[in-house]
């Protein structure tokens, strides 16, 4: 059963990007667009009862539909359909990870508290993240076009006062969320600078310095457009290196 939900979420993913960028500001692409988030839902949630905590995969797809489920949110009021439409197929990819079998992956234990709350907040906060690396990249494309006057080639996004706004709204959020994440980890894990975590420690405490100064360079010196991109997809790098990049080199390769 889990495995047919699994696909199914997949299928009507691929099938939900399609859509927003066939007929972005159609009523029934924003309820096609629900549909594939509450059925990945439902697909996540059977994974988690089939399995003992959470592994690489699993994580990756609760990130997938919580960052689906912010831009699905901010689409209503703004025009997001070509980010949606890259979003929703990107999803699909992960979804289909982790229907196929077996890969055998360390799982995650989460059976205290303490540790569930951790890796909840910080997949938030990695959505966020995604979700204003997203933004930042239409930003600069729309950013390129209106300087070199390529009046004609303008994506369908919101205007750039709109989307830089946007991106700073994810940013702000998903920094305090990376906060809470830093705080939890040292408070609920016994050793953050263990040999297995040390480099996961470092990249994220990283990333927090890029955020934290790309924010204040926003609030006092007014920091915006490309360079603002920049900064915001070098964090992001960092982040996913931190986490991802750590899993797949002890993980994946070592198999």
């Amino acid at each position: 059963m889990t495995q047919l939900t699994l696909w199914l979420a997949c299928i009507t993913s691929i099938v939900a990007g399609g859509t927003y960028f066939k007929r972005p500001g159609a009523q029934m692409t924003q309820l096609f667009g629900s549909l594939a988030i509450g059925i990945h839902m439902l697909a996540l949630v059977q994974l988690l009862r089939s399995q003992d905590g959470f592994n690489f995969l699993t994580i990756g797809l609760l990130i997938a539909l919580i960052g689906n489920t912010f831009l699905w949110f901010s689409n209503r009021n703004k025009d997001l359909s070509l980010l949606l439409c890259f979003a929703y197929p990107l999803a699909a990819i992960i979804i289909a990870l982790n229907a196929i079998e077996p890969w055998k992956l360390e799982q995650l234990h989460s059976q205290s508290f303490g540790t569930s709350i951790h890796i909840l907040i910080a997949s938030v906060a990695y959505s966020l993240f995604m979700a204003a690396c997203g933004v930042g990249i239409l930003l600069s494309i729309q950013e390129h076009q209106l300087k070199h006057h390529k009046l004609k080639q303008l994506l369908r996004v919101p205007p750039l006062q709109v989307l830089e706004r946007l991106m700073f709204e994810f940013l702000w959020a998903a920094f305090i969320l990376l906060t809470a994440t830093i705080a939890t980890g040292f408070y609920f894990i016994e050793d953050m600078f263990a040999q297995h975590l040390a480099h996961k420690t470092f990249f994220t405490i990283s990333s927090w310095l890029v955020f934290a100064s790309l924010l204040v360079g926003r609030h006092f010196l007014g920091w915006r457009g490309q360079l603002s991109v920049k900064w915001t997809l070098s964090g992001f790098i960092l982040l996913m290196l931190a986490y991802f990049g750590s899993k797949i080199a002890l993980q994946i390769i070592s198999m």
